[in-house]
């Protein structure tokens, strides 16, 4: 076990914040403090490291390649956490209680919010929410191959209930989940079923140009970000906009319980509030009487 000066040293290295190091000893091993701590030029290659344990420790998120073939060096705290819970879900689970995974999750988002568009407005990312019909056409017309992989946000908040394995990639280079083989390969139509499948379980779907992520407002990024930054109808990129007809509702309640959004909400009479609306559809394909619809946004 290393002493406390070992570990805050360890902690500079590796960029770990110094409110995280007593999480040190459970992440990593003695031997890769000792060998970050050692390594002074952050060069690790063969034969001064056996290149078993550092294909193991890139698979793992502990080292990054570089562009130099066979080279790698350290990651971060920030880079290594997300490959962490992806990978080792069950490890992440018995070595965290729910309340020191909040306080990792919280550091991650705020770090990564702070990672976006520093004044906070606007469209921060490109990424944007589309339908479950918009979604399997974007699926089937990319001719890129997709891969299969778990949700780093539910991952790492651990306790919404909704599905974790539901992140679709087509990024395959240099550090990714592709590149570690942490991911799986997928047909199209393995895909398109897994996004039924999420569809199906109430989550939301939103593309970038290196994926698809089936999201919940209560762990995604993407959705806690947006209401940090107030960019509802903004960011992010609702492409539609949901309307409604009184006349034809029946007072049944199923819109409430499928928006994510609270755009409904069943009181003595429904209560509609479309300014939160994120143009994801999955109220329109849950009401049986037609009372919804969603129009392209002006």
């Amino acid at each position: 076990m290393k002493d406390q000066q070992q570990i805050l040293r360890f902690c500079e290295r590796f960029e770990v914040p110094v409110s995280l190091a007593g999480f040190v000893p459970r992440l990593f091993s003695d031997e890769e403090i000792g060998a970050a701590l050692a390594n002074d030029d952050n060069r690790f290659a063969a034969p001064d490291y056996d290149a078993s344990w550092l294909d193991a420790e890139f698979r793992r998120g502990f080292l990054n390649k570089t562009q130099e073939p066979g080279v790698y060096r350290l990651n971060t705290l920030y880079g290594m956490l997300d490959v962490f819970v992806v990978s080792r879900r069950d490890d992440y689970d018995r070595l965290f209680t729910n309340e020191e995974k909040h306080q990792l999750d919280d550091w991650y988002f705020d770090a990564y919010f702070s990672s976006l568009r520093p004044d906070g407005k606007g469209r921060l990312t490109e990424d944007k929410v589309m339908t479950l019909d918009e979604t399997i056409e974007t699926i089937m017309n990319d001719p890129r191959q997709i891969y299969l992989n778990n949700c780093d946000c539910r991952s790492l908040t651990g306790d919404c209930g909704k599905p974790v394995r539901t992140c679709l990639t087509w990024k395959n280079g240099p550090n990714t989940f592709v590149d570690r083989g942490l991911s799986q390969k997928l047909t199209k139509e393995e895909a398109v079923e897994v996004v039924r499948r999420a569809d199906k379980a109430g989550l939301m779907h939103t593309t970038m140009s290196g994926g698809i992520c089936n999201c919940c407002p209560d762990c995604c990024y993407l959705f806690r970000s947006q209401r940090r930054a107030q960019t509802w109808g903004i960011w992010p990129e609702p492409k539609g906009l949901i309307s409604y007809d009184p006349e034809k509702c029946i007072d049944c309640g199923l819109c409430a319980r499928r928006c994510q959004m609270g755009v409904f909400k069943k009181e003595a009479a429904l209560v509609f509030d479309p300014r939160r609306c994120a143009g994801c559809g999955l109220c329109v394909s849950t009401c049986p009487a037609g009372a919804l619809k969603l129009a392209p946004r002006a």
